[in-house]
C-alpha cells in the first residue's frame, strides 16, 4: 500500500516514452538543437573523403553497465537499417554489441556523436542508480532531483535505472522550499495551509532543515489530514545527518504523526553514506550528483 503512494509521489516514468507527445516533442527539439550545433550538412571532412559510401556499423560496450536512450536514439536511427542485440534497462558487457546498423555512412557520421552522447549520458545515469539500489538496506527508494543538464532525458535514464524521477517540472507538484518559507517568515503551518486549499495538484512536500520543523510540519499535515485534507503530504529533511534523520521519524512516530505523512531526505547524500541514511526510516532519498556529476559510460560506433 505504501510503495504505491511512493510511487504516485515521485514517480512519472509512464511520461517518459515516444507515445507522449510532450516527452516526444522535447526528444526531437533536443535532437534538433544538438544536430544544428554540430552542422552536419557542413562536414568538410565527410565530404571531403567519403562519395555517399553505404556501410555497416555497430555500436559497442566498452564497459559493463545497464543501458538506456535507445527509444530516444530510434529517432536517430531513422534512414538506417536497425538490428537492436539489446533494448533499455538491460545488462550490457564490455564488448558486446549494443546494435548493428547498415546504410549511408555519411548519415552514421553525421549522427555519431550525437548518439553516443546520448547512449553514454543516459546509460552512465541508469548504471548509477542501479549501483545505488545494490546498497539500500530496506525498502528506501532512490529519485533524482531537478540538478539535471539534460532534463527530461536525464529523468527518463533514472527510471531506466529503477530510480524514481521525482518532479518533471514545477507544475508537477507543490514543493515547498526554504526560501518560501522565509518569504513566509518561516511561517510553516501557513504555507502547508496555502498549499492544501490549492486544488490544481495533490501533492504537497515541504523541506525543513531540523526536528523542529519537522515536528512542526507533521503536527499541521496532521491537522489538516483530521480535517479531511485530499492532500498526500511528505517532508523532505534536508542536509540533516542520518542520525539527526532517525531521532526525528523517531519522534513524529512516537507522536503518532506518522500516518499522514512520507519521508524523503536529501543534501550531502552520496554512494559512501547511502546504506547509512536508508536504515533511518525514510521513505525516499533524493541525490543530485546522479544527474548533474553523472559518469558516462564508454560506449563506441565502429564502421565495419
Amino acid at each position: 500500500m505504501k510503495n504505491g503512494i511512493i510511487y504516485e509521489f515521485w514517480g512519472r516514468s509512464k511520461l517518459l516514452n515516444l507515445g507522449n507527445k510532450r516527452y516526444s516533442d522535447y526528444v526531437k527539439n533536443f535532437f534538433e538543437d544538438k544536430l544544428k550545433n554540430d552542422m552536419i550538412n557542413k562536414d568538410i571532412t565527410t565530404k571531403i573523403l567519403i562519395k555517399n559510401n553505404s556501410a555497416r556499423a555497430s555500436i559497442v560496450a566498452k564497459e559493463d553497465g545497464i543501458l538506456s536512450g535507445m527509444e530516444e536514439c530510434s529517432i536517430l536511427f531513422k534512414g538506417l537499417k536497425v538490428k537492436n542485440k539489446k533494448k533499455d534497462g538491460e545488462k550490457i558487457k564490455k564488448g558486446q554489441v549494443i546494435t548493428e546498423l547498415s546504410g549511408n555512412i555519411n548519415k552514421f557520421l553525421g549522427v555519431e556523436r550525437t548518439i553516443l552522447n546520448v547512449l553514454q549520458r543516459m546509460s552512465g545515469i541508469a548504471t548509477i542508480i542501479y549501483n545505488l539500489n545494490k546498497k539500500i538496506k530496506n525498502n528506501c527508494k532512490i529519485a533524482a532531483t531537478r540538478k539535471t543538464l539534460w532534463g527530461l532525458l536525464d529523468k527518463k535514464a533514472v527510471s531506466i535505472g529503477k530510480g524514481l524521477t521525482h518532479r518533471l517540472n514545477l507544475s508537477d507538484g507543490i514543493l515547498i522550499k526554504d526560501n518560501h518559507i522565509k518569504a513566509l517568515n518561516n511561517d510553516i503551518k501557513t504555507a502547508l495551509i496555502l498549499a492544501d486549499n490549492n486544488k490544481k495538484t495533490k501533492f504537497v512536500e515541504i523541506e525543513v532543515a531540523n526536528k523542529r520543523q519537522a515536528l512542526k510540519a507533521a503536527l499541521t499535515i496532521s491537522s489538516l489530514k483530521n480535517k479531511k485534507s485530499k492532500k498526500i503530504f511528505a517532508i523532505m529533511l534536508d542536509n540533516m545527518s542520518p542520525k539527526e534523520i532517525k531521532k526525528t521519524i523517531d519522534e513524529i512516530k512516537s507522536k503518532k504523526l506518522q500516518n499522514n505523512v512520507l519521508f524523503e531526505a536529501s543534501g550531502n547524500i552520496n554512494e559512501k553514506n547511502i546504506a547509512e541514511y536508508s536504515k533511518t526510516g525514510i521513505d525516499i532519498i533524493s541525490l543530485g550528483f546522479i544527474t548533474h556529476s553523472a559518469k558516462a559510460l564508454d560506449i563506441a560506433l565502429e564502421i565495419k
